[in-house]
């Protein structure tokens, strides 16, 4: 099974995904090969790292541009890590997808990235691209969760791609142990970031997983296209960039959009609060001024009339 690692924006953390993924299907006694296509060769240098270190299991990873790697015939499963500065063997690379998984951090930048990378997607497999997947990376943890929550909603939203619950924290696990070669699981294994990763893993891989395969496969054969999707890009954004070839427009999905009503009467109901308590400061601030104002009027008149008696001839 070949699962391209993507997206159009850059710092989602993908190379990590990648590396840690390879790292947990090689322990599970899968065959796997990891094929670096992003120019930066992050994933390659973390193998490099781990082969001179002595760690094992070895990453085999092949590199290049799309047209130079060789793809082993014996290996049961491919991680592709993929990035936009080599747009060629990008494109090339999810067309023999068999799945795209796509790292989403919680951000508006990052969902308006993720739809218009699903619109690429579809413009550049001819309508007919392998199942994409999005989950949250580099997540909130204690503070500002909801933000992660409201992404994760807005992902939802979007047509073409299937969200899932699985996330992965924005945890210094995954920096340290990617840079000296080795997955969370080895570094942390008793950790939360382990714990995180191997959650997603178990999902994308355990149970149900040949079924998973099968099913992909018959979507992937079927170059019927989901009328919902066309309808759902029937956008002014969207129909600008397929008017312009531009794959950038402005994308639709929005977390703002995404919030509950709840949540929406809850905003609502803290910026009327907050006007309203300006309007009290200000009230405040203009009934100080006119005390001020009168105290200073009635010293003005007791001193006028002090002068006046001292002016006033005696009789």
């Amino acid at each position: 099974m070949i699962t391209v690692i993507a997206n159009l924006k850059g710092g989602t953390g993908k190379s990590t995904v990648a590396f840690n993924l390879a790292i947990w299907l090689i322990s599970t006694g899968r065959r796997v090969t990891v094929v670096d296509l992003d120019p930066q060769k992050s994933l390659t240098d973390a193998a490099v790292l781990r082969g001179e270190e002595g760690i094992v299991p070895r990453v085999p990873v092949e590199t290049g541009t799309f047209s130079e790697v060789r793809l082993p015939e014996n290996a049961e499963e491919i991680i592709i890590d993929v990035g936009t500065a080599d747009l060629g063997s990008f494109k090339q690379a999810l067309m023999i997808a068999d799945r795209i998984l796509i790292p989403v951090t919680p951000s508006q930048a990052d969902i308006w990235s993720t739809q218009r990378f699903v619109e690429f997607l579809y413009k550049n497999t001819h309508g007919n691209p392998a199942e994409a997947l999005t989950f949250l990376n580099r997540s909130d943890t204690s503070r500002e969760i909801h933000a992660s929550d409201e992404a994760a909603a807005a992902l939802q939203t979007l047509p073409g791609v299937r969200h899932l619950p699985q996330r992965l924290s924005n945890r210094m696990g995954f920096r340290d142990s990617f840079s000296e070669g080795l997955s969370v699981m080895e570094l942390e294994p008793r950790s939360i970031a382990s714990r995180e990763f191997k959650a997603l893993a178990e999902h994308l891989y355990g149970t149900g997983y040949r079924s998973i395969l099968d099913r992909l496969k018959k979507q992937k054969a079927s170059a019927a296209m989901d009328p919902a999707f066309h309808a759902a890009l029937e956008t002014p954004s969207a129909r600008a960039g397929a008017h312009t070839g531009d794959t950038t427009a402005p994308a639709v999905a929005s977390v703002e959009a995404a919030r509950t009503e709840k949540g929406r009467k809850s905003t609502g109901g803290k910026r009327h609060k907050r006007k309203e308590s300006r309007k009290r400061s200000k009230t405040r601030k203009e009934k100080q001024a006119a005390e001020v104002g009168s105290v200073k009027d009635r010293k003005k008149s007791k001193k006028g009339q002090r002068e006046k008696k001292r002016k006033k001839p005696k009789k």
